[in-house]
């Protein structure tokens, strides 16, 4: 008897196709999202956009640039010509860091740490990780194309903390960092303190952990925006089977007053919900809803409408309520993943990064990015709003089309 239970439970997965798809498909398709995404961020195929302005262009800089630029984990980021524009890239999020070998700044060639660091890295709080891996490879760069500067240093502070040395010693030493400047790239790294070499300045927002909690905060809130819609636009199968669309759509007007009645639900609980998500970030954690509420109100009203729209194309599009339990869920999780609603987006290799843009959930994060983090003024995120709110509008539109083909099934 267990054996036939057995049997009939596969037979019925295997026939099942839905289930199949979640049982077998969806987590190998998880696990490759992830894999790529922290075997990025933890190994050598982490890519670095930067913004990168020498307003110095000497020797020294060039040749540093040379070699950090040569390292495969930096993508210099085009446009940048001066020091606001690169803050400008990194506030919009088209940099993930910005790297300035800054005029009013000591030498390179002599930084003591007397005035202001030679290397300014312009970071955004919320991704402050990315300024940490560019120092860590600025002080390879540095210390693989400008050997001669770094041990110059040691041999300076020993000639005029400890000891005097003969023009002799002098000479050799001299002699010695041209030969390791004439050998730079071939030699090991010197090893030696790189700290009082870089600054950061942050560029937006008021401190890392803000802007973590108005990320995920949107991040969170568009997501189940997703799965609460889908799974309100369930109840229009549950009228099917229950005979109630049938005697509905007899009616003037039709399966259009049920889909329009579920799509306004969809919306309000949408707005609901997106309001008490952001409501405790503003009370528990202080983000500034209060000082951003008509940017804020414009992008959830579009996601919450687009959400809607999404969630009913979903559902009337499958011919089943077991199938639409699981299309739904199958597509709104692959797309959290790809969007940036599981993993900040930086942490994801270049490739994945740009199909993000195929997915709402990037689109809906850029713009709640735009008020909370940069402080863009609402009239830039209106092609970001118009677009959500558009595309929901034709989804709600194909659910039409769908949804009588679902009564006259």
């Amino acid at each position: 008897m267990t054996l036939a239970i057995l049997r009939a439970a596969f037979l019925l997965l295997l026939r099942d196709r839905g289930a199949l798809l979640m049982a077998l498909v969806v987590p190998v398709v998880f696990f490759m999202i992830f894999a790529e995404i922290f075997a990025t961020a933890a190994g050598d195929q982490l890519q670095l956009r930067i913004a990168i302005v020498d307003e110095v262009k000497s020797d020294e800089s060039t040749r540093l640039l040379a070699a950090l630029t040569a390292e495969p984990a930096i993508r210099p980021v085009p446009g940048a010509l001066t020091r606001e524009s690169a803050r400008d890239l990194v506030r919009r999020g088209t940099a993930d860091v910005g790297l300035i070998i800054r005029a009013d700044g000591e030498d390179l060639a002599t930084a003591a740490g007397l005035a202001a660091p030679p290397l300014l890295l312009l970071v955004d709080p919320s991704r402050s990780v990315t300024a940490t891996v560019l120092s860590g490879q600025l002080q390879r760069a540095y210390f693989t194309a400008l050997p001669d500067l770094a041990v110059g240093r040691v041999a300076e502070l020993i000639g005029t903390a400890f000891t005097t040395f003969t023009p002799e010693q002098q000479a050799e030493i001299a002699a010695g960092l041209k030969d390791l400047r004439n050998r730079a790239g071939t030699e090991q790294p010197a090893g030696w303190t790189f700290d009082e070499l870089v600054e950061r300045d942050n560029v937006a927002g008021q401190n890392a952990a803000l802007n973590n909690v108005a990320y995920y905060a949107g991040a969170v809130a568009f997501m189940f925006l997703l799965f609460a819609a889908a799974q309100s636009a369930l109840g229009i199968l549950d009228d099917q089977e229950a005979g109630i669309l049938d005697r509905i759509a007899a009616g003037p007007g039709g399966i259009d007053v049920v889909i329009n009645g579920r799509f306004l639900f969809i919306v309000l609980q949408g707005l609901v919900q997106t309001c008490l998500i952001f409501g405790v970030a503003w009370l528990a954690y202080g983000v500034d809803l209060p000082g951003n509420l008509g940017p804020w109100a414009m992008i959830s009203v579009s996601s919450a409408v687009l959400a809607a729209g999404l969630g009913l194309l979903l559902v009337t599009g499958c011919q089943t309520r077991a199938q639409a339990q699981v299309l739904p869920t199958v597509v709104i999780l692959i797309m959290s993943a790809i969007g940036g609603s599981m993993v900040p987006r930086f942490f994801m290799p270049h490739w994945l990064q740009q199909l993000g843009w195929a997915t709402p959930n990037t689109w809906a994060l850029e713009a709640y990015s735009g008020v909370f983090w940069r402080s863009e003024p609402a009239l830039q995120l209106v092609p970001i709003c118009f677009s959500l709110f558009g595309i929901g509008i034709a989804a709600l539109g194909l659910s039409h089309w769908l949804g009588r083909r679902l009564v006259r099934d």
